[in-house]
């Protein structure tokens, strides 16, 4: 698992040379649909909370709706869809059983389908209208890491495409969104050679029974595959809620014994969701006394000031103000989740009773 995560930045760096050359639009992508009226992104588990993370991006500069669906769902549902959907599958493996399904669904229903996979020649890949490539490579370890991460900037970099397929963004946005995508080798590199707060916290963190992740628009996302990769490899009981949501009856599970991560990174510049997971954040420790993580924009002096009277810790990312915070926020939370594994002796490469592909429906 350690390896997977340590590979990350070559295959970022690949990904940018491939599908994001200076100075020319995306290339290596072709979705040949001339009007989207809806987007659809369907997939499993790591692969799923992807598309949750992501959809907030893509919706954002393509100014078109995306929902996200869980594929043993959509897949027996019975979907309405028309040929002016994009349904993007993403799987690594490209066979999963249920993703399949509802590719086969969607391919009936004459919706236009694109497959996101690591492998070219699996049955997804070939299957899908259209279909990418996200180059990361054989990943040794069953809880995905760098697949899912791939998949992250890979859904990123299908919007810019459409945002430049639509004219939905100025040229100069689009550019510098492409800047960033470039320049997140150099910055991973940096979170995954510096690791003394994250020893800190897995060690505060990796004997508790159960824990709550919460996040905030696209970080909600990301407090899914948080909760999913301590599942996977430190076998704890961990749920991953909305923030906001979380004060609406989850609240009074909440005790000593349950910590609680909570993403707090803004999206651009939107204010209102990071005003919002602040104050619910406060209001955790202030009606029961939550025990608090804050993952935070190394930058961010704001929250210090906010919660300095309260015994909180940090886990800090390097990035501020940044749309792309997810894939630095899970570099360093996939770390965490290592390090709590490797403390409790756990095989973290091959959890119990899981596979590499589910297969069966």
């Amino acid at each position: 698992m350690l390896n997977d995560i340590k590979d990350e930045p070559e295959i970022f760096k690949k990904l940018a040379e491939i599908y994001l050359p200076e100075k020319k639009p995306v290339q290596n992508i072709n979705i040949n649909l001339e009007k989207i009226s809806k987007i659809y992104i369907i997939a499993s588990g790591s692969s799923r909370n992807a598309g949750n993370i992501t959809r907030y991006f893509i919706e954002s500069v393509a100014q078109i709706p995306v929902t996200v669906e869980h594929a043993s769902e959509f897949s027996v549902r019975n979907p309405v869809l028309s040929p002016n959907d994009l349904v993007i599958f993403v799987s690594q493996s490209g066979e999963t059983s249920d993703v399949l399904s509802a590719l086969q669904v969607a391919k009936t229903k004459g919706a236009y389908t694109f497959a996101v996979t690591n492998n070219e020649t699996s049955t997804i890949h070939t299957t899908a209208n259209s279909a990418m490539f996200i180059h990361a490579g054989k990943e040794i370890s069953v809880p995905a890491t760098k697949s899912f991460a791939s998949q992250l900037v890979c859904l990123y970099i299908i919007g810019i495409y459409l945002a430049e397929q639509k004219n939905s963004i100025s040229v100069e946005e689009i550019e510098l969104y492409k800047q960033k995508i470039h320049q997140m080798p150099e910055k991973i590199e940096k979170l995954i050679s510096n690791t003394e707060e994250i020893d800190k916290i897995a060690q505060k963190l990796h004997d508790k029974k159960s824990l709550i992740i919460l996040g905030r628009g696209q970080n909600f996302g990301l407090a899914e595959e948080c909760s999913l990769k301590i599942k996977e490899t430190c076998y704890i009981n961990a749920g991953g809620y909305p923030t906001g949501e979380f004060l609406h009856g989850h609240l009074a599970m909440l005790d000593e014994n349950s910590p609680v991560i909570s993403i707090i990174t803004k999206y651009g510049h939107d204010e209102v969701n990071y005003t919002l997971a602040v104050g619910n954040t406060m209001q955790l420790i202030k009606k029961r006394n939550a025990d608090i993580v804050i993952v935070k924009d190394a930058a961010d002096n704001y929250i210090y000031s906010k919660f300095s009277e309260f015994s909180v810790e940090y886990l800090n990312i390097s990035e501020f103000n940044e749309e792309f915070s997810p894939v630095y926020s899970a570099v360093v939370l996939h770390l965490l989740t290592y390090k709590m594994a490797e403390l409790l002796g756990n095989d973290v490469n091959n959890p119990r009773s899981l596979s590499k592909t589910v297969s069966a429906e």
